[in-house]
């Protein structure tokens, strides 16, 4: 049940984050690739709060939902990019190309830069090992000093 919760909660953060990298985009009128490492962060974080663990299942969980983010990311960047070339509403353009999934692949085909996988591995590396590290450090062993007042 745990895997379940992390799953869903680690969509929700790439989904999320492609949105804020394609805002960000959208604003600057630049594709920041950096900000593979938010989507990163982002989705790690998500897989261990919701799952509450942190072992390799939840890891390469969370690396394969940070490249989901990363390339939905690129994608909803370019459709913000296109949107504003072409003065059209970015809520249209992305509500049109939500029915057609080879649309997906063609736009990222398109838009490819060799740039673009240093990027996308940054991003799996941040969510893979970021989801190992434990939510809450654990005390040190042994017995703890006594606080003097």
């Amino acid at each position: 049940m745990r895997f379940v919760f992390a799953l869903i909660g680690g969509l929700v953060a790439a989904i999320l984050a492609a949105i804020v990298w394609a805002a960000i985009t959208a604003a600057t009128s630049f594709q920041i690739g950096y900000m593979s490492i938010g989507v990163g962060f982002a989705v790690a974080f998500a897989v261990r709060f919701c799952g509450q663990s942190h072992d390799r299942r939840f890891a390469i969980l969370s690396g394969a939902l940070s490249l989901f983010g990363c390339l939905l990311g690129n994608y909803l960047a370019a459709l913000a990019m296109a949107a504003q070339h072409l003065h059209a509403s970015t809520e249209t353009m992305i509500l049109g190309s939500i029915r057609g999934l080879p649309m997906f692949f063609q736009v990222i085909g398109d838009t490819f830069n060799p740039m673009d996988l240093l990027f996308y591995a940054i991003g799996v590396y941040f969510g893979y090992k970021y989801a190992l590290v434990p939510l809450r450090r654990p005390a040190p062993a042994g017995p703890q000093p006594e606080k003097t007042a």
